[in-house]
């Protein structure tokens, strides 16, 4: 594997880790809508550099998008795999394992360390998903 390709390959795996992010943040609220953004804007970034503008329209729902899945539910969510597919490696694989990890076990601390009465559920969820999403993504990590 050439330095090209590991390279798109991390960038794949950090967009894939952004949309995550913004769907679990916009879902559960622990994020203000200014730091929101930022990772949005981020994440495009991350999916430029990785697939180029055909990413970006696959994405956003351009004429070449994706598949009959995406189209059917409409669901934005469902647009990102297809446009990660040419760049998706072992790389970005790893990735994805690393940043859901630490999501997950961060969350679960700021949970188990919070001082308030009632900490917001929203860091149980994330912990959850990240932990998880973690644990399915190793597998496919170490095929």
């Amino acid at each position: 594997m050439n330095i090209r390709a590991v390279f798109r390959g991390v960038v794949a795996g950090f967009a894939g880790v952004g949309f995550v992010l913004i769907f679990l943040f916009a879902q559960t609220g622990l994020v203000s809508p200014v730091v929101l953004l930022a990772i949005g804007t981020v994440t495009l970034v991350a999916l430029f550099a990785a697939g180029g503008r055909t990413a970006l329209r696959r994405v956003a729902g351009g004429a070449e998008a994706t598949t009959d899945e995406a189209r059917e539910t409409g669901w934005w969510l469902t647009r990102v795999e297809p446009a990660l597919e040419d760049t998706w490696n072992a790389w970005s694989d790893l990735v994805l394992v690393v940043c859901l990890g630490g999501i997950g076990i961060g969350s679960f601390a700021l949970l188990v360390t919070s001082s308030s009465e009632e900490p917001p559920l929203g860091l149980l969820i994330a912990g959850f998903f990240g932990l998880n999403g973690a644990l399915v993504s190793l597998a496919f990590a170490i095929e």
